[in-house]
């Protein structure tokens, strides 16, 4: 299992998670409210539904194991705001 693939698939889940419209709390449907521990526990049902990731799981630390194979720390990075304007630094 190679990084490149992994981020593929990763990034296929948040994807997934983007496209099925359901909503954070009270901010619009869609992935960019989730925080990193809601997000990364979407991120991980999804990639459980692919065979060579039944294993992967959340953690506190790192963020999402697959365990004998890959340590991954999550980091979000949000520029704009619910309402469309630049986030604040």
């Amino acid at each position: 299992m190679e990084l490149e693939e992994i981020v593929a698939d990763i990034a296929e889940s948040i994807v997934r998670v983007d496209s099925s419209r359901e909503p954070f709390r009270a901010f619009q449907p869609g992935v960019g409210p989730y925080g990193e521990p809601q997000l990364v526990r979407l991120i991980v049902r999804y990639l459980n539904e692919i065979p060579k990731y039944r294993a992967a799981c959340t953690k506190r630390t790192p963020d999402l194991l697959m365990p004998d194979k890959w340590a991954i720390e999550v980091k979000i990075a949000r520029p704009f705001g619910d309402n469309g304007g630049e986030a604040e630094d």
